[in-house]
Order: structure tokens, then C-alpha cells, then sequence
């Protein structure tokens, strides 16, 4: 239900850009700081994040109604967990679609402009998603995983902006397994939210 509510909620932004919006594009690199992994898993191994990054593409559109706009990402990033002293990266492709508030005020807009970012979050994991801890436990990502972002910024002479944003898992995004008697056994599943602090250039 949640997902078919936020996929819809993605499309209902997509097609509320009109023909006449003014569309910017740009470029984004960030940096992604891994909470620890929810769960239990202190039960069984000791687990915590820890810092990666993301760089891409993004293209913004703002609507006729003052101050509302939407900004769509494709970016590729890094993150990972460490699970008991080993490090377990994350490579995916993340397809963020914001619902942009900017407070524009009239004084100061050529200079500086505050805004409010919030909307669904699409990723797509790749590569080696398992890690093997040892002979009879690993930890293993989702291929892909829904998730809902939430966060501010401002928007520096026009072209450059910076963008706090904390991304909250909406489902589990990773699996703790071990052997027991032969057969490998889900001792737990995890979400990881992930605080992100990004760049980016307006052309």
C-alpha cells in the first residue's frame, strides 16, 4: 500500500508539469551519512554506518504557482554499513522527485532563496549486494528499495544550491543471515535511513 501510494503521488508531480514551466538543469554530488541499520542486529554482530556519496544529474521545474516547483534526480551513489568491524558498500541508482517550496522574497531572490523539499525516493541497487561476515553469516542488501525524503536548502545567485535532506526508509533495505543445522536463516531484517548533504550547479 505504501508504495503504490507514493508511486502514485511520484506520477501525480510528473504530470502536473505544464508545457510553460520554466525547466532548469543541472549537476549534483553529495555526500551520504549511513544511520545505523535498525533492527536487532546488536543481537547478534555489531553494526553501524558509515559515510559515502552520490553524483548526478537533476532538472527542475517550476510551476506558474508562485513559489511551487518539482526537481527530479538520477543520481549514482554509495553507502554501506559496517557488520562487526567488516564493511558491507552499497552501489545503486537513486531516482529522487521532490515537491519544492521556494520562499522567494523580492528583496533578496537575485541573492539568496530558502526552500522546502519533500517527496519519494526510488533506488536500484547493483553489483555485489552480499558480504560474506564468515564461513556461516553474511549480510546481504535489497536490489531495490523505496524511500521518502524531507529537507531544506537554499539556492545561492541563482545557480548554485545546497540542500540538506534526510532520507527515511520505507521498507527493509537489507537481510542478517546464518547457517544453522545446513540451512541459511533470516536472524533479522534492517532499515537504514541516511542524512544527505549535497551541492549542486544550476545552468
Amino acid at each position: 500500500m505504501k508504495k503504490t501510494f507514493v508511486i502514485l503521488f511520484a506520477l501525480c508531480l510528473l504530470a502536473a508539469i505544464p508545457a510553460k514551466a520554466q525547466i532548469k538543469f543541472g549537476v549534483k554530488a553529495g555526500t551520504n551519512l549511513v544511520d545505523k541499520p535498525s533492527g536487532n542486529l546488536d543481537s547478534y554482530t555489531d553494526a553501524k554506518g558509515y559515510t559515502g556519496f552520490y553524483a548526478g544529474a537533476m532538472a527542475q521545474f517550476t510551476l506558474p504557482i508562485v513559489g511551487l516547483g518539482v526537481e527530479a534526480d538520477v543520481l549514482y551513489s554509495q553507502s554501506g554499513s559496517e557488520i562487526g568491524g567488516d564493511k558491507v558498500k552499497k552501489q545503486s541508482i537513486e531516482i529522487p522527485v521532490y515537491l519544492r517550496y521556494d520562499l522567494a522574497l523580492p528583496a533578496v531572490s537575485k541573492v539568496i532563496i530558502p526552500f522546502v523539499a519533500v517527496g519519494p525516493q526510488f533506488g536500484f541497487a547493483f553489483g555485489d549486494l552480499t558480504e560474506a561476515l564468515d564461513v556461516d553469516r553474511y549480510y546481504e542488501y535489497n536490489k531495490s528499495q523505496l524511500s521518502f525524503n524531507v529537507g531544506a536548502g537554499l539556492v545561492l545567485l541563482s545557480h548554485i544550491q545546497a540542500h540538506v535532506n534526510y532520507n527515511i526508509a520505507l521498507g527493509n533495505t537489507s537481510e542478517y543471515m546464518e547457517l544453522t543445522d545446513g540451512v541459511w536463516n533470516v536472524m533479522t531484517k534492517s532499515k537504514t535511513n541516511t542524512w544527505q548533504i549535497s551541492v549542486a550547479y544550476l545552468f
